[in-house]
């Protein structure tokens, strides 16, 4: 067995994992797909393993793939410092990064692990709110960056759409609304475009409602629905077995997709903030 390992096929078997997909990765490296997927084909063969697997849509690691993944990190880890601090050329500064609670944390946190490792002068702070105190920072120059939500219709010319998802009526199992009943209302606060959204609709609907829940957590909504104080609005990746889609509602009152965008602060961005918009675009982005 030749007794090395590849930085570079480590790295785009990293990345299949992390994109899960051999044309996302594709793009994260600037290869052609059919590069990466010799690459991978190539380790597989050489350590007499299978490393990839399918699970749905997606490409996810083996068992085998997950134990070298393990070794995979900190090499790939090792390498990039080295390579950092022999950089004549290094970024420098710090960047203020907003995200929502719909971000993936785990996928977010790998991705800012890579980003500090290789660009060791830079400081990367991050801020998690709803997407109206989001937009709200950059207008005011409190934050460069922001991985903000908003309805699909709503967005601007200068967000780079990274995913859209559905948003749904959701309640506890058995929930039932009495025609006549004043409906009590879970929400993400105020200012939320979710429940702005969903009271415009009730109200077009003549259905009488009261707010009985404001909680900016994404948790609190969800335990707040689950215990059965009321009815609320989530989002596809938040859905859970302790909730379910209203189907009478979701018929009767359909709700927009809503697309998770990233903005710049600034109209002229600074090549730190090119650098770390490039490495969100080419990880997130969902074709």
């Amino acid at each position: 067995m030749n007794q090395r390992l590849p930085i570079d096929v480590l790295r785009a078997l990293q990345s299949v994992v992390e994109t899960g997909s051999v044309t996302r990765a594709s793009e994260r490296l600037h290869l052609s797909q059919s590069a990466v997927s010799w690459k991978i084909k190539r380790l597989e063969k050489q350590l007499g393993r299978s490393l990839i697997q399918r699970d749905g849509q997606r490409l996810v690691a083996s068992d085998d793939g997950v134990q070298l993944l393990i070794h995979a990190r900190r090499i790939l880890e090792a390498h990039d410092a080295a390579l950092a601090h022999f950089n004549p050329v290094q970024l420098q500064g710090c960047i203020r990064l907003g995200v929502t609670e719909q971000v993936p944390m785990a996928k977010l946190s790998s991705l800012l692990a890579q980003f500090s490792r290789q660009h060791r002068q830079l400081d990367v702070r991050i801020v998690v709110e709803q997407s109206h105190v989001l937009r709200q920072a950059l207008s005011d120059g409190e934050l460069d960056m922001a991985l903000h939500q908003d309805f699909t219709h709503r967005i601007e010319a200068r967000d780079q759409l990274l995913w859209t998802e559905h948003v749904h009526w959701c309640a506890r199992p058995g929930w039932q609304h009495e025609p006549g009943d004043c409906l009590r209302l879970i929400t993400f606060g105020p200012e939320c475009f979710y429940r702005q959204r969903a009271q415009e609709c009730l109200s077009a609907q003549g259905i009488r409602w009261q707010v009985a829940v404001d909680c900016a957590s994404v948790d609190g909504v969800v335990s707040a629905i689950t215990v059965g104080l009321g009815i609320g609005v989530l989002s596809s990746a938040h859905l859970d077995k302790r909730v379910e889609v209203y189907r009478p509602f979701e018929q009767r009152l359909p709700l927009p997709e809503v697309a998770n965008v990233l903005r710049f602060g600034s109209d002229n961005p600074e090549p730190r903030l090119l650098a770390l918009h490039d490495l969100l675009v080419q990880a997130l982005q969902k074709a």
